[in-house]
């Protein structure tokens, strides 16, 4: 290769890389990314018969046995489902996948944020219905394969005091807890119509009935090995389509379910103003 050879090609490697970074750089620019989750501690909101969270300093100081370095490390206890989590299909059905059994592709997908704070706003005790969902998808399209489908309460607002939460005055009695959630015919359709891979809320429980203690909401999804996400936040600060939610929660083995650091990925031409909280 003469000279005149090896300059073409620096040339052309340069400009390469720099194409290169100018992509990278703009597509990054272009995506904003939303948390979706509440800090976990110093008290996690869980049902009251979980053990405590606990957090302990096991070490804050210079080490000589690491080199005179900082050295910090903590020890923590919580229970899995506690805060922003997920709850494996095994948590509520016999059988079914556990949280390192779950195949990290179905832990992300196109966010459809169901927004009901109109409704909660003169009932509390809402339940997203089929007309719900087919108002949704009136105006975004149908709901795509694979989506993690989302009620918006507005009731993220009210962490984390647990009897502000629960909306009662006994924490205690689960019977007693009145919140938004979805109606069991609308998790039905949602599993047997739609593609979807996961159902969740920003609140404790996709599904509450007042009267007595009944899960069946929760294990017509788990049966099919359909997650659900819970206590999920500033779903406000996200458009009703157009985000992907990802779902980074800890593998943890043989778990019923896990504390996640949920959050979205969204188009900036999409961020508009006025689903900021």
């Amino acid at each position: 290769m003469n000279w005149t050879a090896k300059t073409v090609f620096y040339v052309l490697f340069g400009s390469l890389l720099n194409g290169i970074n100018a992509a990278t750089s703009s597509t990054c620019s272009d995506i904003r990314v939303v948390d979706l989750s509440h800090v976990h501690g110093p008290k996690p909101l869980t049902a009251p018969f979980f053990p405590p969270y606990s957090f302990e300093i096991v070490n804050r100081s210079i080490s000589p046995a690491l080199g005179g370095n900082w050295f910090e490390t903590n020890y923590i206890k919580t229970s899995e489902h506690s805060s922003t989590h997920i709850d494996s299909p095994s948590h509520f059905f016999k059988n079914r996948l556990r949280m390192h059994e779950l195949p990290l592709e179905k832990l992300y997908g196109p966010g459809v944020i169901i927004d009901v704070r109109k409704q909660v706003s003169k009932n509390s005790n809402y339940k997203i219905q089929i007309s719900d969902i087919r108002r949704w998808e009136s105006t975004h399209g149908r709901i795509p394969n694979g989506a993690v489908v989302l009620l918006n309460s507005g009731w993220d607002k009210r962490y984390p005091d647990p009897s502000v939460v629960f909306n009662t005055k006994t924490t205690s009695d689960i019977t007693s807890y009145r919140f938004p959630s979805f109606e069991f015919n609308a998790i039905t359709f949602l599993a047997k119509f739609r593609s979807v891979h996961i159902v969740g809320s920003d609140t404790p429980a996709i599904y509450l009935n007042s009267a007595r203690i009944d899960l069946s909401g929760f294990t017509f999804l788990f049966q099919r090995n359909i997650p659900v996400v819970l206590n999920v936040a500033n779903l406000d600060r996200i458009p009703p389509s157009g985000s992907t939610v990802f779902i980074p929660a800890i593998n943890i083995y043989d778990g019923s379910g896990a504390p996640a650091r949920i959050f979205a990925t969204v188009p900036a031409s999409k961020m508009v103003k006025k689903y900021y909280g």
